[in-house]
């Protein structure tokens, strides 16, 4: 049988064909990677406004822990100031029937006359031991009467400490109302912006902390091999450093990009056992996990609430609100910080973490970060030791 024969010019045809539909296909091929690069940029972007919203956010949110502390507070106060008014009125009652039986015995049998009991007494012994038993009975009733009239005044007192901590209690609760509905509105502002690149922005959370674990395990690796030779010479560990050293330090901003890891090598905490190396061993424990406002547990950490949480661990309890852990130690001046110091941030104090040396802390941020180790922030205010 008689093959066909391509002509050259027919050949060329039919490669230039095929040359152009492999070329159409490229684009096709190339796009889903120039789109995974363009949606990361995007997220990469997203998370930069969410850092900017959450460093708008935390005022509020430590406004809204302050009112919860101060809520617990008069909480208890209502509490101490119920039971009071409980034992009083109990106590009154009892008073008031001992004082109604002495008026009633006295009304049937009478007062006895001092005079004639004197008299007729046979030696100064009995009369004196009468003497004494008739003041007795009259300091007696006086006493209850007394003691009734003091009973009714501080049942009047708890009852009115009662209504000023009813009241305070009420405000709190508005004040907290009012700062939750202004956390949920810059949440749902951040759902937002998340729109439509919540697998982008989780992948970037994802490896903030496994930066951050990487970061620990680092750390415990060096802890572990410092340990191991604590009697080499040249171990000591540099455990001051003061906010002036840093020349990495951030802009200001509690920036949740992936950027604002700190690159500086970890100062490690002495090996000394003292308290703030403990806590800073027991912080770095939480490395990676997320952050959650109001938050003071391994679910999920608030900047307060993860140095509070750190510090109750080690029996040192620490309010979950920034400006009361300002009150809960010593000032330390920056050239004196030690692992462990709590550092504040802003004219506020609306930002705080745990100081571990190098010029570097380990802090929750805000939504959309995790619990991470930064330079300590231009915005410093200063620092307490709580132990």
């Amino acid at each position: 049988m008689r093959r066909p024969v391509i002509h050259p010019p027919r050949l060329v045809i039919i490669l230039a064909t095929c040359l152009v539909a492999l070329m159409a296909a490229l684009p096709t091929q190339a796009a889903p990677k120039q789109e995974i690069a363009s949606k990361r940029a995007q997220a990469e972007e997203v998370r930069r406004q969410l850092a900017e919203l959450g460093a708008q956010l935390e005022p509020a949110i430590e406004r809204y822990n302050k009112s919860v502390a101060e809520l617990k507070q008069v909480n208890a106060e209502i509490a101490f100031n119920q039971k009071q008014i409980k034992v009083t009125e109990a106590n009154l009652r009892v008073t008031q029937v001992e004082l109604d039986a002495k008026l009633e015995q006295s009304y049937r049998v009478g007062e006895p006359d001092l005079l004639a009991s004197v008299l007729s007494q046979q030696s100064l012994a009995q009369i004196l031991a009468v003497t004494d038993l008739f003041d007795r009975s009259q300091h007696q009733a006086a006493d209850m009467i007394g003691g009734l009239q003091k009973t009714k005044k501080t049942l009047t007192r708890h009852k009115q400490d009662l209504q000023v901590a009813q009241d305070r209690a009420a405000a709190l609760k508005a004040d907290r109302a009012a700062e939750k509905k202004r956390i949920d509105a810059g949440i749902a502002q951040s759902q937002q912006l998340v729109s439509g690149l919540e697998g982008e922005i989780q992948q970037l959370i994802q490896e903030e902390a496994a930066r951050q674990e990487q970061l620990r395990q680092q750390a415990l690796a060096a802890l572990a091999a410092q340990q191991a030779e604590t009697n080499a010479p040249g171990n000591d560990v540099a455990i001051g450093g003061s906010v002036a050293d840093t020349a990495t330090a951030d802009t200001g901003s509690t920036d949740a990009a992936p950027a604002a890891v700190a690159e500086a090598p970890i100062d490690l905490p002495p090996t000394d056992g003292s308290i703030g190396a403990q806590a800073v061993s027991i912080a770095m424990q939480y490395l990676g996990v997320p952050y959650v406002w109001g938050g003071s547990s391994p679910g999920g950490f608030d900047c307060s609430g993860l140095t509070s949480y750190v510090y109750a661990q080690l029996g040192i309890g620490l309010s979950h609100y920034t400006g009361s852990q300002w009150n809960e130690g010593t000032r330390v001046p920056a050239d004196q910080l030690l692992p462990g110091d709590l550092v504040f941030f802003h004219s506020d104090l609306h930002h705080m973490g745990m100081y571990i040396g190098n010029g570097q802390m380990i802090h929750a941020p805000q939504t959309g970060d995790v619990v991470k180790i930064s330079p300590l922030m231009d915005a410093y205010a200063g620092a307490v030791r709580p132990y």
